[in-house]
């Protein structure tokens, strides 16, 4: 279906001239239709629209698309810069308007000793990851949820940022050390390769969707030269300031847990949690330094038994040692 979209408008292979004019009506510079390609106007929607300026990383255009020229904006950067944030806007309310936004649910209808998560968290930091779509201007896009465009963290994201974060606090190395690590294996599952004696993780992960897109350049190094190795190179990202929201669940399946048992996981998670949005980060490039939250939660909860703790207010930094608080007067 998407080669048959861009077959039908191929940017690609319009001459020179009707490119120029189109990449402004695509990127939203201009309103008025290239004459020569009518047909541009059935593309209402902006992601259809830049869907299609996509072709111009194959044409002399491709830097004009991105970035506009030397002394005007124009292009993908005037788009995420002026345009984006309201249109992301639209497409959260529609989402939430359509119930497709995720939230915890009531504990009651599962087994004993389930407990669940909300986190609101600010980033300190951009968020990175890689899209898995066929053409984008960037070589770098971020992961967006394929109906609505939303810029988001997928559950698989989640667990392996958090799986990977406890590793680290556990010194763990190799898969072996992990996978004879009953927890982390009640956790999360059993580790890649071990097929044969699969099961499922206890804890569940909920996609995490932001309103807001950005970019960001770096520049590689030449490690011997010292010198740019490539030029500089945009990458999109969510970026600090924007807010998104951690859900998990807890769900213990297949065998009995004990109070004291659940209640020890849910501390680790925390300790997890309050590990990887504030040291390991998540998403790419943590290593330098991307994918960290600010320290001020905005909000949350977590739910076990019958009993609530707002986390509204709270510090990240404090997460691990509130909820160990509070779970001596919980239970």
């Amino acid at each position: 279906m998407s080669y048959e979209f861009h077959a039908h408008f191929s940017f690609a292979l319009q001459d020179g001239t009707v490119q120029a004019f189109a990449l402004q009506w695509l990127a939203g510079e201009t309103q008025e239709l290239p004459k020569r390609w009518g047909n541009l106007r059935l593309l209402r929607d902006p992601t259809a629209r830049l869907a299609v300026l996509a072709q111009a990383m194959i044409t002399p255009q491709l830097e004009r698309a991105r970035s506009g020229t030397r002394t005007q904006a124009g292009g993908y950067r005037l788009w995420v810069g002026r345009d984006a944030a309201a249109f992301l806007a639209r497409q959260r309310t529609t989402m939430q308007q359509l119930g497709l936004e995720p939230s915890l649910p009531d504990l009651a209808t599962l087994p004993p000793g389930a407990w669940a998560l909300r986190l609101t968290f600010t980033l300190s930091k951009p968020y990175l990851s890689r899209d898995d779509r066929l053409f984008h201007l960037l070589e770098n896009p971020v992961k967006k949820e394929w109906v609505f465009d939303v810029p988001y963290v997928a559950p698989s994201g989640w667990k392996g940022a958090l799986r990977a974060a406890l590793r680290q606090m556990r010194g763990y190395t190799t898969l072996e050390q992990e996978a004879s690590d009953s927890q982390m294996v009640r956790l999360f599952g059993n580790v890649r390769g071990d097929e044969e004696a699969f099961c499922a993780g206890f804890v569940q992960f909920f996609p995490t969707f932001f309103d807001r897109l950005g970019l960001e350049v770096i520049n590689p190094h030449d490690r011997e030269k010292g010198v740019g190795a490539r030029g500089p190179i945009l990458l999109e990202c969510v970026p600090a300031g924007a807010q998104g929201a951690l859900m998990l669940l807890y769900v213990p399946t297949g065998t009995a847990v004990d109070a004291q048992q659940s209640a020890d996981d849910l501390v680790v998670v925390a300790q997890g949690i309050q590990a990887m949005l504030s040291t390991y980060g998540f998403g790419a490039k943590t290593s330098s330094g991307f994918g960290i939250a600010a320290d001020d939660l905005v909000d949350g909860e977590i739910r076990i038994a019958t009993q609530t703790l707002s986390l509204k207010g709270k510090r990240l930094s404090n997460l691990a040692a509130e909820v160990e608080h509070w779970l001596k007067t919980a239970l």
